[in-house]
């Protein structure tokens, strides 16, 4: 398993609004159907992939110093 969220596979835009999507659909899928462990499992990893990917995303990445 690829532990690795910083993989160049997720750089592109659209990949990680789906990945984020597909967390939060199946969440939902799962309360309307009376899931809610496995609602409550799968928002958690949307919650998370909206942390790693939107919000933290780039910033532990090299860039040019400020000066340069």
């Amino acid at each position: 398993m690829n532990t690795d969220m910083n993989h160049p596979w997720f750089n592109p835009l659209w990949r990680r609004i789906l990945v984020v999507a597909i967390c939060f659909a199946v969440a939902l899928w799962d309360l309307s159907n009376g899931e809610f462990v496995w609602a409550l499992i799968f928002g958690g990893m949307g919650g998370y992939a909206i942390y790693i990917f939107f919000i933290a995303w780039g910033k532990d990445k090299p860039g040019k110093p400020d000066g340069e």
